[in-house]
């Protein structure tokens, strides 16, 4: 019995070491793999980390992003490779490519980009096809449900526009399609002149994408279509991207269902996301008017005339309406401004009251840096009278014009005070022009207007003026 029982445990052995790694796609039929392998969920957060980000999504879950250009978009690097029984494979040496375009779904999140929703069913590639006369195009099938996408249903309708590309028919078959794919928001008539044709479709549980006949594919671009085989293996090292042998080793086990706890080791949320990848921040809906201080956007009104503008805003108009002035970048009334602020008037604009009073030194009395008159030859001149009162002259002098002027031929007195005799007044042949003017404004100079007290009366035949004996018109000068 013991050496019945060590033969059965040693045969047992021997089958379990012949067992194959790698299992083939059946050759016929679409039901199931001749024997499925089996990993665990975790196998996406492990080896997905280092090419990529793991975000926490509020619907999602957790959602892979991977580290590409700005510009990238799922199912562009790569080729299509047609498998047999399960239709178009997406082939890439992406180094994520391997759980990315065969499980789960993408999202395309206005604040992370393209991300990858995890799932748990096997397809060559989730994705839905349009097709015209030239061009196919293909764009990533979104999620069934909030979560991780434990399910194969495909019941989603077609895709939004922006997330379609597109190649020319006879491009179909090229080795690296990042050179002929055309993303269908930067060429919207290739998008109209194109058809839905549906999403791939599933088959006693099983995905396959032929809605691309490969007949036309052939007659399009006049080549033959390589069918290959695939075998599954359980380790993404292993996969290869070379059809020309007819076989290639394909990420396919059957992934077990998510615990309720299962989630990424280092996932982080959407704001650290970005920062990370390089995205830059979208402004939220709704966003907030600039904080107060903040310049005013391009095109902004000015504030009113007067109005003070916000700290930070550009300074109004220099030019204020007429009445007003300019302080401190506003515009008031002009009482308003402060006194010291008012720029002085040159003295000749200043009215009489403003001006010093050395400026304007009384009626009759002389400049202090000049010799002062006695105080007897100086008296103090006499309130001026109104202009229609007649003026009231001095012995030997008569009245021209409203002014005392020295009778002619007659000797003026020499005790006669300098304040009644203006020199400019002396002069009997003084022009018209003088003697039209007011009184107030014919008035000399204190200085002229006096004669020099130490000046001795002039000769017989002479006049004083301006401090000068000089003849009296009409007579001949007497011999000095």
């Amino acid at each position: 019995m013991k050496k019945f029982s060590l033969l059965a445990s040693l045969a047992t052995a021997v089958l379990l070491t012949a067992a194959p790694v790698a299992l083939q796609l059946p050759v016929a039929g679409i039901s199931a793999y001749a024997q499925e392998a089996k990993v665990s969920f975790s196998v996406f957060f492990k080896d997905l980390k280092p090419h990529g980000v793991w975000v926490k999504h509020a619907k999602y879950k957790y959602v892979f992003c991977p580290r590409v250009d700005a510009d990238w978009r799922p199912y562009t690097n790569g080729h299509w490779i047609f498998i047999k029984d399960r239709g178009w494979y997406f082939d890439s040496d992406e180094p994520f490519a391997w759980a990315v375009y065969h499980y789960g779904r993408w999202v395309d999140d206005d604040r992370i980009g393209w991300c990858w929703v995890p799932g748990n069913h096997w397809a060559p590639a989730w994705v839905s096809w349009r097709r015209s006369k030239d061009h196919i195009g293909w764009a990533p099938l979104p999620p069934e449900n909030d979560g991780f996408q434990i399910n194969i249903k495909v019941t989603v309708g077609e895709p939004p526009e922006r997330d379609w590309v597109f190649v020319p028919v006879r491009s179909f078959l090229e080795p690296d399609l990042r050179v002929t794919v055309i993303v269908a928001d930067r060429d919207p008539e290739i998008f109209r002149r194109t058809e839905f044709v549906g999403p791939v479709v599933v088959q006693n549980n099983v995905v396959i994408n032929n809605i691309i006949d490969i007949d036309f594919i052939q007659q399009q671009t006049n080549q033959q279509v390589t069918v290959v085989n695939a075998q599954t293996t359980t380790d993404p090292a292993k996969v290869t991207t070379d059809a020309s042998a007819g076989t290639i080793q394909v990420f396919a086990p059957t992934v077990e269902e998510p615990k309720n706890d299962e989630a990424p080791p280092e996932a982080v949320e959407p704001e650290q996301a970005q920062q990370e990848l390089g995205k830059p921040e979208a402004p939220a809906d709704g966003q907030a008017a600039p904080a107060e201080g903040a310049a005013p956007a391009e095109g902004q009104a000015a504030p009113a005339d007067g109005a003070a503008p916000a700290e930070g805003q550009a300074a109004p108009a220099t030019e204020c309406p007429e009445g007003q002035q300019l302080v401190d970048g506003k515009c008031v009334p002009a009482a308003a401004k402060p006194a010291e602020e008012q720029p002085a008037k040159p003295a000749a604009e200043q009215p009489a009251e403003q001006k010093p009073a050395e400026q304007k030194p009384a009626e009759g009395a002389a400049p202090a840096d000049q010799n002062a008159a006695p105080a007897e030859q100086a008296p103090a001149a006499e309130p001026k009278k109104p202009a229609d009162e007649p003026a009231k002259c001095p012995e030997d002098q008569e009245l021209v014009d409203g002014k005392c002027v020295p009778v002619k031929a007659k000797e003026q007195p020499a005790e006669q005070p300098a304040a009644q005799q203006p020199a400019a007044d002396q002069p009997a042949e003084a022009a018209p022009a003088e003697k039209a003017k007011p009184a107030d404004e014919q008035a000399a100079p204190a200085e002229e207007a006096k004669p020099n007290d130490k000046q001795p009366p002039c000769p017989e035949g002479q006049q004083l003026v301006k401090g000068k004996c000089v003849p009296i018109e009409g007579e001949a000068a007497p011999a000095q």
